[in-house]
């Protein structure tokens, strides 16, 4: 009998809920929300009864760095750390490399426009810009016989007015670039100035910095 009864499906629990007159206070906690919420506050409490052990075992005579390389205003009551000292050694290297960076991105820039600037094609040919006519010359008759472009003349000349200013945006972007190139090593060579006895001389005309080595004794 005992397996017949087990064969039968039976009617699932159902948690009562929340009456009609209380619907405006929300719906009841079930057992599944009471089981997450007691795991929550289990995991809680074991980190609060840590930290509360640590600070009753904790050393009145403790002392770490913070407490000297630090400074509490009497506005904010913020810790606030003082700055580091670099070496100018450090602060050199530094420099140099972000030096570096920089021309490195701008000689990429500058490979790009050139490449933009070789496969530049004016497909529009130059005798329908500067002449309206074309004339061709036959052999065999020994005569010439020309040919107006009147329809196309317009359409010609503004499509080639376009491509005139696009290839010369591109050749004073190229030329920002270099100078700027230009100014970064500039800037490069000044670090070596009055460094191990180096000499750096201005170039004259936008020329490029020299270094002079110490001369040796």
């Amino acid at each position: 009998m005992s397996s017949y009864k087990n064969v039968i499906p039976k009617r699932s629990y159902q948690e009562r809920g929340q009456a009609k007159e209380r619907l405006h206070l929300g719906e009841l906690e079930k057992k599944v929300d009471y089981g997450k919420r007691r795991e929550i506050y289990k995991k809680k409490k074991k980190i609060e009864n840590v930290l509360k052990e640590k600070i009753m075992n904790r050393n009145p005579d403790e002392f770490h760095t913070g407490m000297v390389h630090s400074r509490i205003t009497d506005e904010t009551h913020e810790l606030k750390k003082e700055e580091k000292v670099q070496k100018t050694d450090v602060v050199l290297k530094n420099k140099r490399g972000d030096f570096k960076e920089q021309t490195n991105a701008l000689y990429r820039k500058l490979k790009k426009i050139n490449k933009v600037l070789e496969n530049y094609n004016i497909n529009v040919p130059l005798r329908y810009l500067f002449n309206n006519s074309h004339e061709l010359y036959n052999e065999k008759e020994d005569t010439t016989t020309t040919y107006v472009l009147k329809a196309e003349k317009k359409k010609l000349k503004s499509r080639a007015v376009v491509l005139q200013r696009r290839y010369s945006a591109l050749l004073n972007l190229k030329k920002n670039v270099l100078s700027q190139i230009r100014k970064i090593d500039n800037m490069y060579a000044n670090t070596y100035k009055h460094v191990d006895g180096y000499c750096v001389l201005k170039g004259v005309g936008g020329a490029p910095h020299r270094f002079c080595a110490p001369r040796l004794r």
